[in-house]
Order: structure tokens, then sequence, then C-alpha cells
């Protein structure tokens, strides 16, 4: 599912949710409403607020990834085969979370989709934001797994193939930064 060691305070698990746990996640992407696509990506977003769900996701997370709390603001991406889905190189920004009135300092990627080997789809960690080409961790989707990472750390979302790639996004609160 990957490659190469993860850089500094970006923690992969896979296989961390279960399939029940999956499927719950699949019932709230689903009642959720597709809004408008930014122009950095090409990909559906599905914007919930739930803190109710937040608190599943944390409480469900393993301990070894070091998070304390999920941010109430959660977005499912779309990332669809038929169109190419993509999302271009970027940093995440830390957000307020309205529950608590806190500021977060990581981003989390639960893949719900699983992306079979040359399909595209991965999420690649960069030097750099400005180069797409200096991968130096790379995440394959595989469903139930988790990424979190500091939201400074560049990454980008590559092209699908033909499997789409479907994501929870969240943004949450590090203690630690987990452990390898």
């Amino acid at each position: 599912m990957s490659a190469r060691c993860p850089p500094p305070g970006v923690a992969l698990r896979e296989n961390a949710f279960d399939e029940t746990f999956c499927a719950m996640l699949d019932d709230a992407r689903e009642a959720a409403p597709v809004s408008l696509t930014s122009g950095m990506m090409r990909a559906n977003r599905r914007f919930v607020r739930d803190a109710a769900l937040a608190r599943a996701v944390a409480e469900a997370m393993p301990a070894t990834l070091g998070v304390e709390w999920v941010s109430a603001d959660l977005r499912f991406i779309d990332y669809d085969a038929n169109s190419g889905g993509y999302i271009r190189s970027h940093v995440d920004g830390a957000r307020v979370c309205p529950e608590r009135g806190e500021t977060t300092n990581a981003s989390m990627l639960l893949y719900l989709t699983t992306t079979p080997e040359d399909d595209g789809g991965t999420t690649d960690f960069l030097e750099t934001v400005e180069d797409e080409d200096s991968v130096v961790f790379s995440v394959r989707p595989k469903r139930g797994s988790i990424v979190v990472f500091p939201h400074d750390a560049a990454h980008v979302g590559r092209c699908v193939g033909r499997a789409a790639k479907i994501v929870l996004r969240g943004d949450c609160r590090r203690t630690t930064e987990g452990t390898t």
C-alpha cells in the first residue's frame, strides 16, 4: 500500500477500521448532499457537520496515532474514475473545531475504497508543494485504512484510473505524532 518511509508526523494505519464501521460511514456519505468542486480538484465533496460522527471516528481510531479529538466539520471526497478525479498538490489549513473552540493541528484521510495497484489514486506526500514529482511517501488507498499528518505536510491526490477513490477527510488535534 505504501512506498518508502513516512516523513515526520505522517502516520499510516492499514485496516484500522472494520467493515461495519466503514459501512456506517458509507451510509453517512450517501445521506450528505454533493457540493460543487473547487478549482484545484476534480472530485466531488460532501460536507457534514456531525459531532457524533466525529466522536465515533476518534474513538475507533488506533491510539497509536496520537489523535485526541476529531473536528465535527468533516467532508467526504469522491474521486470519480470516469472523470479522472484528482486533487492538486497543496497543504491543509488549521481550522477551529465548532464544538470545542480549539484549533486543529493535523489532517486525516480515512479510505472508504481500495484502489488496485497500477491504477493511480495514491495520496503522495511531497518534499515541496511546488513539485508534484518530489514524492517522499506514497499511500495506496485501502478500505478501512487511515493516514494522519500535520496540516503543513505537502501532498497530492493522484488521478484515479478504473476505480473510484472515496475518503473521509477531517481535521483533528494530535497530542503526539503517533508511532510507526
